[in-house]
């Protein structure tokens, strides 16, 4: 969890309840000294019986946002806040075969008073984050993705984003740890949070096509702890097929979409301690969510890829770049400045002609001040600029109602920890 991990804390545990050993204040002692029950705080619960060790946790934000892009709908809402109480509960048994068994949760009760960049009614959601268990290398649950290096990194809030993925969904994953902090990572992730849809190369044609997401995507990771900071290659294969039944004559259509990512995090404490820059870059065919667009208005967004009777399925291939640099001011006061670009290309003719451009540029700005007075509470507020253009640009009205839209998103937010 990128941008919360740096501000949970856990729930004072409740004495009395389990088999402590000793008193409360012998536990906390034991807390520092005892491998079996790792927590870097005060604040656990050992189960003797069990072997177990329970961190529990909680948090609460409060988020005030004022946003806007070009031909914004009159409808929406400019400024919204979100509520969110979230729950956090860590276990660790310590089994005599296979290494501990971990498990991590983390999930968020919000109320918001408009979705990302639109209107609609005021809203409770339940919103996971993590839910995973670990044991021997395996971890099965809901995560983030694998392919995922800086996914966000110190960018925050619940709504903002920079251009690079930040996937979290379902999967059954495997790692391997090797010599010299290097690490591997072979994960089956579910399919139909990738689809990024198949859609009809003539925009005026009445064919709707729903893609079968039932195969997961392959994803594999190689990365490398150093004492300078870490690097991770990433790859993932995505199947892009027609559901049968939806067109008659399409669902035979299929073929294999794929991304691949390079990301370094440096560690710069020559500068101040705990600075640290991130670069990533990624390439996408045929797997468009891999690229990690931010299109506000959703207009000319790109599908994994267009059909055509004569001519199949044409890819829409793409590539980014993200960079940031976190600097620390003080000890309670840092920085972030990110920053990102993409690209994408349609590759057919028809597809060009009919949504009015051959590709579109993608790129956003953005920088925040964090404050932690206290190592409970935290104030933050940020601002990101997001620009969104097609190449080639004809107003065929199934694309962007202009050749470009800029858009502003404006945080502030108070965060405080149990």
């Amino acid at each position: 969890m990128t941008h919360s991990t740096r501000h949970l804390a856990t729930l004072a545990a409740a004495a009395g309840l389990f088999a402590l050993a000793g008193d409360p204040a012998a536990a906390a002692d034991k807390t520092a000294a005892d491998p079996q029950c790792p927590i870097q705080n005060n604040a656990y619960i050992w189960v003797e019986a069990l072997k177990t060790c329970i961190n529990p946790g909680a948090y609460v934000w409060g988020e005030v946002y004022s946003n806007s892009y070009t031909d914004y709908p009159e409808s929406a809402s400019e400024v919204y806040g979100i509520a969110t109480l979230g729950l956090t509960l860590n276990t660790t048994t310590m089994l005599e075969v296979g290494g501990p068994f971990k498990t991590t949760t983390d999930i968020r009760f919000q109320y918001r008073g408009a979705e990302p960049w639109s209107g609609g009614p005021p809203e409770v959601q339940f919103e996971p984050q993590t839910i995973t268990a670990e044991w021997a290398g395996a971890t099965i649950g809901y995560r983030d993705s694998f392919f995922d290096f800086y996914g966000n990194a110190n960018v925050e809030g619940t709504d903002p984003a920079t251009i690079g993925d930040s996937t979290s969904l379902p999967l059954v994953a495997y790692t391997a740890s090797l010599p010299k902090g290097f690490s591997a990572t072979f994960s089956l992730e579910q399919g139909n949070y990738r689809g990024g849809g198949i859609d009809a190369a003539n925009a005026y044609s009445t064919a709707a096509f729903e893609q079968d997401s039932t195969m997961p995507d392959f994803v594999g990771a190689l990365g490398q702890t150093t004492d300078w900071g870490r690097y991770q290659l990433s790859a993932a294969l995505h199947r892009v097929k027609i559901y049968s039944g939806t067109e008659p004559g399409a669902a035979d259509a299929s073929t294999w979409g794929y991304a691949v990512q390079g990301g370094v995090m440096i560690e710069m404490p020559m500068i101040a301690a705990n600075d640290s820059i991130y670069l990533q870059s990624a390439y996408v065919d045929g797997a468009i969510s891999y690229l990690g667009l931010v299109n506000p208005s959703g207009d000319f967004a790109p599908p994994d890829a267009y059909y055509s009777a004569t001519g199949g399925l044409s890819r829409v291939t793409g590539w980014n770049v993200t960079a940031q640099y976190l600097h620390n001011w003080t000890p309670t006061l840092n920085s972030a400045v990110f920053g990102g670009y993409a690209n994408f290309k349609l590759h057919d003719a028809v597809a060009q002609a009919s949504y009015g451009g051959s590709g579109a540029d993608n790129f956003n700005i953005g920088a925040n001040l964090v404050w932690s007075p206290t190592s409970k509470t935290t104030f933050v507020a940020q601002y990101i600029y997001n620009h969104y253009s097609a190449n080639d640009y004809v107003d065929t009205s199934n694309g962007l109602p202009q050749a470009s839209q800029d858009a502003h998103d404006l945080l502030l937010m108070a965060q405080y920890t149990f």
